[in-house]
């Protein structure tokens, strides 16, 4: 049997992370560029660093703020943005000329979001919406409601490249709670299906769940990344080992994993495949709130909101082992019945080849002069004469 101890210094499995990478990403140059109307980039200057920020800002900040009459006097700003962000204040509207620079804006070769705000129509006489921006328009009425920021936060982040949300999470404050959620749900369904991809026979005594010592190092891996990222979209500074230190005192004791296995080991009279793939997901995801949680608020979860965060888990662990092993099924079903369908076209390919080579020798064999035709009911033909 193998214990946790046998996986030694939990320093030395994490050591083949390439934090350096994390870290580039994390540090990397942003470059957003806001251009509407002046109470619109006031809003989105709200937006952006409304959250939670308990570490110093460092870095340059990410965020220019032009006017729609100042923005033709800075191209090499636009050009140069990894995103661009049009903010219009829907009370005053768009005139023709405000319009037609939008709209020439939209056309650069750039990520753009177009917000709305304050309003889902615009002021009476106003000329239209670039079509094209319209399209991709994230309404936000009013700038205080309580969804206002994540409408701003995932807008931005559905434009911005993937390689560069964990750089806008770190500079703005705005953006960190959904890519925080993104971030747990995205690998917390790692493991959950990683989970489904191995074979997980042994069991490890101290949580007596059916994992192997090599598939709990995995996981464990994805989990610190998790943590550590959620760390620096949060602004922490960049050590990597004191940020995994911080919460190992609740992720390192494993008790949150304690409190699902007892949870899911009810589900089957034996282990099942609904429970590995369940515990994968729910560890993971209690990890990651637990950590979310110390890095937005400096909170060390106290044991019965761990209890209550851990059967939040294995609920939502137990849905979606379901569903990753419906996807599973139903893939290996379509493979199967493309297996199948690809087999039979092979075999009738093959029917039809040898079909039109029986038919080319027949031709072949007619045409041969008469003297080199075998005799009917002959075994083999004569021998030619020698001038052949």
């Amino acid at each position: 049997m193998s214990r946790w101890s046998a996986l030694g210094n939990l320093w030395s499995t994490l050591r083949e992370i390439d934090i350096g990478a994390i870290q580039n990403e994390a540090e990397q140059p942003l470059s957003i560029v806001a251009v509407g109307h002046d109470a619109a980039l006031k809003a989105i200057d709200t937006l952006a660093h409304r959250g939670p920020n308990r570490y110093v800002q460092t870095g340059v900040a990410p965020l220019t703020l032009l006017s729609l009459y100042d923005a033709a006097r800075f191209p090499d700003r636009l050009s140069a943005a990894d995103a661009l962000i049009l903010a219009v204040d829907s009370r005053v509207g768009l005139t023709d000329r405000e319009a037609t620079a939008l709209a020439r804006i939209d056309r650069l070769p750039r990520p753009t979001l177009l917000i709305l705000l304050f309003g889902t129509r615009l002021a009476p006489g106003s000329a239209p919406l670039p079509a094209s921006a319209a399209a991709r328009a994230v309404t936000i009425p009013d700038i205080n409601h309580a969804d206002a920021t994540q409408r701003f936060a995932e807008g931005l982040l559905e434009q911005l490249p993937a390689t560069h949300h964990l750089a806008a999470a770190r500079r703005l404050p705005g953006v960190r709670a959904v890519y925080a959620r993104r971030l747990i749900d995205t690998t917390s369904m790692t493991n959950a299906t990683y989970a489904l991809a191995s074979s997980l026979p042994e069991q490890i005594p101290i949580l007596s769940m059916p994992f192997a010592v090599a598939d709990i190092l995995v996981l464990t891996k994805n989990q610190a990344i998790m943590v550590y990222r959620l760390a620096l979209a949060y602004g922490a500074p960049l050590d990597f080992r004191q940020r995994i230190a911080e919460v190992m005192p609740v992720v390192g004791g494993a008790f949150v994993w304690r409190e699902i296995a007892r949870t899911l080991a009810g589900l089957a009279p034996v282990w099942g495949i609904v429970p590995k793939v369940g515990i994968a997901y729910a560890g993971t995801y209690a990890t990651g709130v637990v950590a979310w949680r110390w890095y937005e608020k400096g909170e060390l979860v106290p044991r019965e909101e761990l209890r209550r965060i851990a059967r939040e888990a294995q609920a939502l662990g137990q849905e979606k082992a379901r569903e990753v092993i419906g996807q599973a099924q139903m893939t290996r079903e379509a493979t199967g019945h493309a297996v199948k369908e690809a087999a039979s076209r092979l075999n009738s390919l093959g029917d039809r080849i040898r079909q039109q080579s029986h038919h080319a020798l027949r031709r072949m064999r007619n045409r041969l002069p008469t003297r080199l035709r075998p005799a009917p009911g002959a075994d083999s033909p004569e021998p030619l004469p020698e001038e052949y």
